[in-house]
Order: structure tokens, then C-alpha cells, then sequence
């Protein structure tokens, strides 16, 4: 992955990196409701994220499901299908 030049203060050049995807996970007991509710609020005010780390700026709901090392939560599934993302 490339961090692209100017993304932190200071940063003049593009910088050749390594990097891994991140997931938000929960446990198996948090109520499809709310699981639902936080991944609607994470993609809803995505704007807000990456105004506070432009790092934030990489997360394409698109591809929010590309790669899962585990099983969606139920809530998460049920988004995702809303929002067109899984079929």
C-alpha cells in the first residue's frame, strides 16, 4: 500500500508501506439491533472519521465484506444487504 503524500502533517512524499484490513468486531451475545445500528452510524458518518484520521479516507463500504477471516454478525449481514453490498 501507498500512503499517499501529504496525508500527515509534514509528509512530503508518497510512502511505500505494508498493511493489513481492519474489522469491527463484536461478540456473538451484542443484539442484532445494535450491531445493525453500528455499522449504519460507522458508513452514515463516514465523513466525520475521516476528518479525525485521515487513515479513515481507505474504508469503502463496497468492499466492507471482501476477506472476512470470520462470519459476519447477523446485525452487520443485515446491513450489508440493505445497503446493496451483499446479495
Amino acid at each position: 500500500m501507498t500512503i499517499p503524500a501529504g496525508t500527515y502533517d509534514g509528509q512530503t512524499a508518497d510512502v511505500a508501506t505494508v498493511s493489513v484490513p481492519n474489522f469491527l468486531v463484536t461478540r456473538a451475545g451484542v443484539s442484532d439491533e445494535t450491531v445493525h445500528l453500528m455499522t449504519k452510524l460507522l458508513f452514515a458518518h463516514l465523513d466525520d472519521l475521516m476528518r479525525t484520521h485521515p487513515a479513515a479516507k481507505e474504508i469503502d463500504s463496497k468492499m466492507a465484506t471482501e476477506g472476512m477471516p470470520i462470519p459476519l454478525h447477523p446485525g452487520a449481514e443485515r446491513y450489508y444487504r440493505e445497503a446493496g453490498i451483499l446479495k
